[in-house]
This record gives structure tokens, sequence and C-alpha cells, in this order.
């Protein structure tokens, strides 16, 4: 999992006709010191004085080659072997993210269209309705073809969510490229897998579903003004949060049994904001 304790930045002057200001953030970071982000940050402003001489994409700040996910690390869980097994963080929007490299969280999002009227009207000539109790139903179709595998699966605001209970893969394994391919997991959730080096599960709501906008500033915060303000958004924040879910418990498929280390992972994924009677956003 590529998440950093430490960050340090340097703000670069740069031609503002093509990057669309006169100054971009280069971010430095580390899990060993203030002093090492501070070297990585350095390393990174002579790769991309090098990359300025060739093609350039404009981009919001200069991210290339940072090799780390920018967030806040709330909180960090080992697994049995004292190994990593999850790392909680705070997203860009401010809400909480469960990550973990190895325990199996696949996202599926259901189309506004296949409510529609034409979907309605080919549901009628017989073809299935894609709706999430449709996308339930694959997953244990595909569970009844792949025996080894167990799904414990929840629904979300905007589709479905599930997560393997009984086996440990990692987001470049094989078995996890095929899995999502054939269940139609949301390729952008794919793609970010891949490249954080980790699967991910959002834990909180999103803000403009509580009635809320996101937070002024991102982490790392540079100033005490920023952080004052976070913090009063935060409060907010949590309190807004406190009538909504982000899923519901549905069903599971499979075995039972469950290693010790993915029942860790269920506890906090289940206890932080499965609430039956709760709206989900």
């Amino acid at each position: 999992m590529k998440f950093a304790k430490y960050w340090k930045k340097h703000d670069v002057t740069v031609d503002s006709a093509v990057f669309g200001r006169e100054k971009i953030s280069i971010w430095g970071a580390s899990n060993s010191s203030e002093n090492d982000a501070g070297l990585h940050a350095e390393k990174r402003l002579a790769s991309m004085q090098a990359f300025l001489k060739g093609d350039f994409s404009k981009e919001d700040e200069y991210e290339y080659w940072i090799d780390f996910v920018k967030e806040e690390i709330l909180d960090e869980v080992d697994a049995a072997d004292g190994e990593p097994l999850a790392v909680l963080s705070r997203n860009g929007y401010g809400a909480s993210v469960l990550n973990t490299d190895s325990v199996v969280f696949g996202d599926i999002d259901i189309s506004p269209d296949s409510a529609g009227l034409f979907d309605r009207i080919m549901h009628l000539f017989g073809r299935p309705k894609k709706d999430k109790p449709f996308v339930v139903e694959q997953i244990e179709r595909y569970q009844r073809q792949h025996p080894s595998l167990s799904f414990r699966v929840y629904e979300t605001h905007s589709g479905i969510r599930f997560m393997l209970t009984n086996q440990h893969y990692s987001p470049g394994d094989a078995v996890v490229e095929a899995m999502f391919q054939a269940l139609n997991v949301d390729p952008l959730y794919t793609t970010l897998c891949k490249q954080q080096d980790c699967f991910r599960a959002r834990l909180t709501p999103k803000p403009w579903r509580v009635g809320l906008t996101r937070p002024s500033s991102r982490y790392p915060r540079s100033s005490d003004s920023e952080q004052r303000e976070f913090e009063r958004w935060l409060k907010e924040y949590e309190s807004a949060s406190s009538a909504y879910t982000v899923t519901k418990y549905l069903a599971s498929f499979g075995e039972k049994r469950v290693s010790a280390d993915i029942q860790k992972v269920i506890d906090i994924h289940d206890g932080r904001h499965s609430k039956a009677s709760a709206d989900l956003a």
C-alpha cells in the first residue's frame, strides 16, 4: 500500500501559459522522516525539470512518479503475523476509506439508465433488468461457478459492493482481474486498485450526499488557518453523516469459514457504517 506519514512540498514558478498558473506544488513523501520527505521532493523536482524538456500534459498538481497516495493516515491495522493488513485514510473530499492490499473489495455501479424507459421496454421483451438484485444474482452465480471463493455482498447508494471472505489476493493477481471483468466492477475502481496497490472501501458518506461541500483545502494542509477550517468542516461533516450509512449488508455466498485477518477487516468495515435503518449515502 502506497501511504506515507511525512510530506514536504516545494512550490515552483512555472510558465503560466503552459500550466494555467504561476506556481505548482511538488510533493515529496516518506514513512521515515520529514527530512526524507524533503529529499524525495527534491528528487521529484529534478525529475520534473527533466520532464519539462519533453512532452507535458497539464495537471492540477505535479503528481508524476510520486509513488504514494496523498491522503491523511487515520489508523493502521496489523495482521496476526504483525505485517500491515489495512490502513484507514481520509480521501480528498473528506471521507474515511479502508485500504488493504490483500482483502478483495469490488464496487459495481448500477447505471441510472437501468431504470429508464428503454430498459423498461426491453424488460417487457425478456431482457433482464440490470438493477441491484440482478447484480447480486450475478455474484451468486459467479460463486457457484467458482466454489473456492466466498463472497459477502452489500448494497451501496449507487450499486453493489462485495468482498472475498476466504481468500487473500493482491490487486494485480490474474484471479482478481478475471473476477472484476466478469462481474463488471467499475473500471475506474479497477485502475485505481492497481495504481495504488490496494483495494479501497469508502466508510463514510460523500459530503454532497449529506448536504455539504468538499473541504476547502486538501491534505497535507500548509497553514494553521487551513487546518482550523478543516477541523470546523470535519465536525460539521461528522454530525451530518451520523444519520447515514455507506453500505447495507445483503447476503453471503460460499463457505462460512473466515480467517482471523479477514474477520478483522469485516469488523472494521461493518462496524464503521453498516446501519440497517439509515439512508445510503
